[in-house]
This record gives C-alpha cells, structure tokens and sequence, in this order.
C-alpha cells in the first residue's frame, strides 16, 4: 500500500533500464536503475519504493520521470558514500538535502592544508559536561564527516577555521561520541551557532549543556588573558 505510488508509477519504476558500453565485447549492457541503487548503496526494494513513495507524497518529486528520481537518489549516494561512509540513505529534506550535499562534495574534493588546520586544534576547549562531551575537530575530515552526517554547510567552515575566523565543535553524547548530535560554531570564545541535523534547533537539555559550555570558555578566555 502506497500514498502516492500507483500500479503503474512502480512498474515504470522497477523497469527503468540504463545502458553502458562494455569495451570488452562492445556492446551495450542493460540494466534496471532501481536495482542498481539498491545493490551498490544497500537499499532494499521495499525500503527504496516507500522512501520513493514518501518523496513523492511530501517533496513533490513525480514518479512520472523515474529517470529524474532515481538519478538524484543515486547522485546524491554517491557523493555521500565518497565523502563518508557515516551518511542517511532516506534524508528527511531530500531536496535540501541534496543540495548540501552537491555543495559539501565541491568542498571535499578541494585539498586544505592538514597542517594549518592541525595548528588550530586546541583542545583545551574540549570537555564533559553532564552527558555531552564537546570535541574539537582533529583534521578536516571530522569536519566533513560532520557535515555528511549532519546534513549541513559546515564543511564551507574549514577555512574560516584555519584563517583564526572562527572554532567549530562537535558536541555529542559521551557514550556516542561516534556519531553526530549538535555542530557548534564559536567566536571570540563564545557560541554563536549550535544546530541539530538539518540545521534544527538544539532541544531544552542540549542548550542548558550550551550554556554551562559557553560558561567554560568564557573561564578558559580569562585565564588565557591572565597567561
């Protein structure tokens, strides 16, 4: 049963074939897009045709053009899956989403000097505080991790980051630390920006933890000036 997937939008789906030229016996080879997707970035079929069907039904993508879906769905794996294999397979926002994306991969595959950034490593701004842990990025993979994850522009932050313009820190849950909770930006010791996935605002526990963060650095600026 679907919401906006009729008989008809499936089999078109299902039946969609691409060809590619093998330069071993030159020909075409023919295969169908869907299950080329769900082979190569681990969908199943039923999970693939109701995240087709939820796009249909609340992004407005139609099912008439199933050249146009699964190109985009299939685009925007394999961006994600080259960037890091720590990403979401059925984003919410999948418009929006795919446009960070497009703009994070421009970013990624630009080289940033790992050295410059590892000078501003400062871990003193590192700590635990109730059951967040807030963590410095270690090289500007963190960073684009973070953005896969997240599903941000915080990777366009890189080289504000290098140039002293500003600290970005990865505030997550002290028994998950392995995956992405809140990206936190800062300047002149103080937090400016804290967002949740899909830049969502923090909820009432994470900003009293942001608040008792913001407390730590401002304690860790006047002992730095007092230095």
């Amino acid at each position: 049963e679907f919401v906006s997937l009729s008989k008809k939008d499936i089999y078109n789906i299902l039946m969609y074939y691409t060809s590619t030229w093998d330069n071993n016996t030159h020909t075409y080879k023919y295969s169908s897009k869907f299950f080329d997707i769900c082979e190569k970035y681990g969908y199943t079929t039923k999970s693939l045709l109701n995240y087709l069907d939820y796009l249909a039904t609340y992004e407005a993508i139609s099912a008439d053009y199933p050249s146009k879906i699964l190109g985009e769905i299939a685009d925007n794996c394999n961006m994600l899956s080259q960037m890091s294999n720590k990403y979401d397979k059925y984003p919410r926002h999948f418009l929006t989403s795919h446009q960070i994306t497009s703009r994070t991969y421009q970013r990624w595959k630009q080289e940033f000097n790992e050295e410059l950034f590892a000078k501003r490593v400062n871990k003193k701004m590192e700590t635990v505080i109730g059951d967040y842990k807030f963590i410095y990025p270690k090289t500007t993979k963190d960073i684009k991790d973070e953005a896969v994850q997240q599903s941000n522009c915080v990777a366009s932050y890189i080289d504000r980051v290098i140039n002293g313009q500003c600290d970005i820190i990865l505030m997550r849950k002290k028994n998950d630390i392995e995956n992405s909770l809140v990206t936190v930006e800062i300047r002149n010791g103080k937090v400016v920006q804290a967002r949740q996935r899909f830049n969502e605002s923090v909820n009432e526990s994470e900003q009293k933890a942001l608040d008792k963060y913001n407390e730590f650095l401002s304690k860790l600026n006047k002992n730095k000036e007092a230095a």
